[in-house]
């Protein structure tokens, strides 16, 4: 077995935030002194956090203020917009330390990220529990009732985020759960009954939204899990819940769908005595495409490029 194939595997866990509720009301409170309410682009928020370039901090920091549904966004790509929600107007704004308001909104954004909600109704405040008991829920237990699983990296950050988090919201074992904020930038697809009954099939195009963040526009399904829970899309080897995706229509040219798998379905070559393995094929003239390679299977995958080039010069 060659070195490359002993190496694990790239793991992504599930979104999460990358701060506690303290932290993101900071960040909301600072991209309000520079923006007010209004919708801003991405480097609006680069500027506002004092962060020198667009980068992966960037849109962490936004995707984590969106998962506590204090900052909403629309559009996508170059003309997506971020601007804070009325819950965090309402945090920011309250300048009375005995708000009662204030205090109900900061506790429901505390529980707004779905992993914290999860946590909560799971476990409450967790008090006097161990750490060791959420994780391996989190690592092992979650993997086996089908859901994705974290990595013991993200594990750890997920359980100090959300004991932090409750710390700061005030919240204890004795609180209910809280109702979920009411702003609809929030509001994702495990609430809406006609996203949690979609039914998927190979071959279908979706889009997925995780905590109120665009994770891609439009995939092709690969597999779906036999109870239909789940799937797998090109390109995202981890399973995603059905309940937040969409169906979206095809890729269209002038007006006529696209026909899939065209050309170069999957291939697999020898290299080095390694294993080179890539699943491609071209569509809508363009070519689609993931690789599991390491230093000796470069060659390998030039020669296969070489391939494809040919073939999209046959269909332009």
């Amino acid at each position: 077995m060659s070195e490359e194939a002993c190496k694990p595997k790239r793991f992504r866990s599930p979104p999460y935030p990358m701060f506690d509720i303290g932290k993101a009301i900071e960040r909301a409170n600072e991209l309000h002194s520079k923006a007010n309410t209004h919708p801003v682009g991405v480097q609006v928020l680069a500027e506002a956090w004092g962060m020198k370039s667009v980068d992966g901090k960037v849109w962490r920091t936004a995707a984590s203020l969106i998962q506590y549904g204090l900052v909403q966004d629309s559009g996508t790509g170059k003309t997506r917009k971020f601007q804070i929600t009325e819950s965090a107007k309402r945090i920011i704004l309250d300048a009375n330390p005995d708000s009662e308001k204030r205090r109900q909104v900061i506790r429901s954004a505390a529980v707004c990220p779905m992993i914290h909600k999860e946590l909560w109704e799971k476990y409450r405040a967790a008090k006097d529990l161990s750490d060791t008991v959420v994780k391996t829920y989190l690592t092992i237990d979650r993997e086996e009732s089908g859901e994705a699983a974290y990595s013991p990296s993200a594990a750890d950050e997920v359980i100090s985020t959300y004991r932090s988090t409750l710390a700061f919201a005030g919240l204890s074992e004795s609180d209910g759960v809280f109702p979920e904020q009411k702003d609809t930038e929030i509001v994702d697809a495990r609430n809406s009954s006609e996203q949690h009954h979609t039914k998927v099939a190979v071959g279908d195009y979706v889009r997925w939204t995780s905590e109120g963040v665009i994770q891609f526009e439009s995939r092709k399904v690969e597999w779906v899990s036999e109870d239909g829970s789940h799937l797998r899309a090109f390109g995202s080897p981890t399973g995603i819940p059905v309940k937040q995706i969409e169906l979206v229509k095809p890729p269209m040219t002038d007006g006529a769908t696209v026909q899939t798998h065209r050309a170069a379905p999957k291939a697999q070559f020898d290299a080095n005595n390694g294993k080179l393995n890539v699943t491609g094929y071209v569509e809508n003239g363009r070519l689609k495409l993931t690789a599991d390679v390491g230093l000796n299977e470069i060659e390998a995958l030039r020669e296969m490029l070489e391939g494809y080039k040919t073939i999209l010069k046959f269909l332009s």
